[in-house]
């Protein structure tokens, strides 16, 4: 195009405004420019793995609530709170956070930071779904308002949750036991209900426990297995005896040797007459030992001379003879024992045998006992509240418990305490506790306040051990053992040293006695294949009493009931007894 201008002026008047406008096209070209580049980089950006917060969401950002993202990224230096506004507002949600979490503080007064949250990518999921994933890794929770619309973001409460509840039928474990163990799993508020009379379980848990709850107990609800026990107990004693010579035990240990002819009693009193005493109702004894008996009054006459000279005053009311003095010629008598010896020359060998063979089953972990024993008697004496002004009765009682703490000490014989316990598959683990006690011939005796008592003695060998065994093999346990030697030997002095003819004051007793116990102790896994089922009709069949019987005249006690008619077809009929 060509322009003219008149003059320079007006040429610098029309060219001025053409600048103006070129400038502006420049500018707008340069600002195009730069929004579609910076709207190319937007779009790499989205397409390539975001690296902060508002980046990480910019594939959300224009799609729709329920819209699946490609990708969802947080850095760790994201804040929670920035993680969930962002996440809320791509979700469509409008919410707004509690102020006691926002506004959290220390202990000291200084502002609790937030949370942080770690580095995490999600893939194809909706924004809403990764907003309620990331508030519950962290307890916090939603709370929506239908008035506003409007949902609040605050720190989840375990005890708001809902509670639900079902019953669990038990086929092998104890109620009890199941309750307390998977109590202790579940949040606070859970509770779970034992119910014995049915073996069953009422679960009071929130409804994302259930199912965890239900299947623990599943787990725990297995059937308890059995191990046989089987045990064989051999005791054997053997009692040796052998007693020769002559004992005088008899004639020189403990003799009694009295001197003069006994003591009499009785009373003394002046006749008056004679100045003599009197012997009122007394006894006394002859040398020969015969009793003298009656009033003997003093004065003289009657075989005896000057009898003052034969009293001598004993306490209040006894007196005694001096032989030495009321006879002539004097004498003296010794009274002992006599002569007393044994002879003897016997030997004794006694041997028994006991054998015990018990046998249970017990469950794995249980305490099972194996014992053969007698209770011996302890009596003991009860003093019980006599009537008014006589004395108290006192009655003897058997006690066949006696018990020092927790063992009843006269509870006698073999017992065996075993607590098996199943190791790995084929292996038993077992806790045993041999025990062997018995009474004692001799009882011990003690003087207390001047009363002499006395108890019987028990005595008790036991073993507590623990030992690995393989299922179906036997366990020997020894070392029970007691052997006694006991030897006594009596002898005169002097004339039982005197050679050949000593022997007849010498004696020797030798006795042992020795016992061994060997116990076999065999454990065996029981499997179910080793149960087998019983056929029984009992519930089907009628209950049928058992058909009487007629008892002969002969067998039976009753008198016949000759008022029955006798059937005429019967000829040889046993006489029925009456009912």
């Amino acid at each position: 195009m060509n322009y003219r201008f008149a003059n320079k002026r007006q040429l610098r008047s029309q060219i001025k405004p053409m600048k103006i406008k070129l400038s502006l096209i420049l500018a707008l070209a340069v600002a195009l420019t730069g929004i579609c580049r910076a709207e190319g980089q937007d779009a790499a950006k989205t397409k390539s793995t975001p690296t902060d917060a508002s980046a990480g969401l910019k594939a959300v950002t224009n799609a729709s609530p329920d819209e699946v993202a490609a990708v969802i990224e947080f850095n760790s230096d994201t804040s929670l709170p920035q993680a969930v506004q962002t996440l809320a507002r791509s979700a469509g949600i409008n919410i707004q956070f509690d102020p006691m979490l926002v506004n959290a503080t220390k202990a000291d007064g200084s502002p609790l930071p937030p949370p942080v949250v770690n580095a995490v990518r999600w893939e194809k999921i909706t924004a809403r779904q990764a907003l309620t994933a990331l508030l519950e890794n962290y307890n916090w929770r939603l709370v929506q308002d239908v008035n506003t619309g409007i949902a609040r973001v605050t720190r989840k409460d375990t005890n708001s949750e809902p509670m639900v509840t079902t019953v669990i039928q038990l086929n092998y474990a104890n109620p009890t036991n199941i309750a307390m163990a998977v109590t202790n799993t579940l949040s606070k508020g859970s509770k779970i209900i034992a119910d014995l009379r049915t073996s069953q379980l009422v679960v009071l848990t929130q409804e994302k426990e259930l199912d965890g709850a239900v299947a623990l107990i599943k787990k725990l609800d297995r059937a308890t297995r059995q191990i046989l026990i089987e045990a064989k107990l051999v005791e054997t004693t053997r009692n040796p005896h052998s007693l020769k010579g002559v004992d005088w035990t008899g004639t020189l240990a403990a003799q009694n040797v009295t001197f003069g002819n006994g003591i009499t009693s009785g009373s003394i009193a002046q006749n008056g007459t004679s100045g003599g005493p009197t012997i009122i109702g007394g006894s006394s004894a002859k040398p020969d030992g015969a009793p003298m008996t009656g009033n003997v009054a003093g004065g003289g006459g009657g075989g005896l001379t000057n009898i003052t000279s034969l009293l001598t005053q004993v306490g209040n009311g006894g007196f005694s003879l001096n032989t030495a003095r009321g006879f002539s010629p004097a004498t003296a008598f010794l009274n002992a024992d006599g002569v007393h010896a044994v002879m003897s020359f016997l030997n004794t060998d006694s041997d028994t045998k006991s054998l015990a063979l018990p046998r249970t089953v017990a469950l794995d972990g249980v305490a099972t006992e194996l014992s053969v024993v007698r209770n011996v008697p302890v009596f003991e004496q009860e003093q019980s509240a006599g009537a008014a002004g006589t004395q108290p009765l006192a009655t003897a009682k058997p006690n066949y418990e006696k018990k020092v703490g927790n063992t009843i000490i006269n509870e006698v014989g073999i017992k065996l305490n075993v607590v098996p316990h199943i190791v790995g598959m084929t292996n038993v683990m077992m806790q045993i506790a041999p025990e062997i006690s018995a009474k004692e011939l001799q009882l011990e005796t003690q003087t207390l306040s001047g009363q002499v008592n006395s108890a019987p003695v028990f005595s008790r060998r036991k073993i507590t051990t623990e030992a690995v065994v393989p299922s179906g093999f036997t366990l020997v346990v020894g070392g029970l053992d007691n052997d006694n030697t006991s030897q006594v030997m009596t002898k005169v002095p002097l004339l039982g040293d005197i050679p050949g003819l000593g022997a007849l004051f010498r004696s020797s007793d030798k006795q042992r006695t020795k016992q061994n116990l060997l116990i076999f102790v065999t454990p065996t896994i029981v499997s179910e294949s080793d149960y087998q089922s019983t056929p029984s009709d009992f519930l089907k069949n009628k209950f049928t009493p058992m058909p009487e019987k007629d008892e002969s005249a002969w067998d039976s006690g009753k008198p016949y009931d000759w008022t029955k008619p006798v059937s005429p077809d019967v000829q040889v009929r046993s006489p029925k007894a009456t009912e």
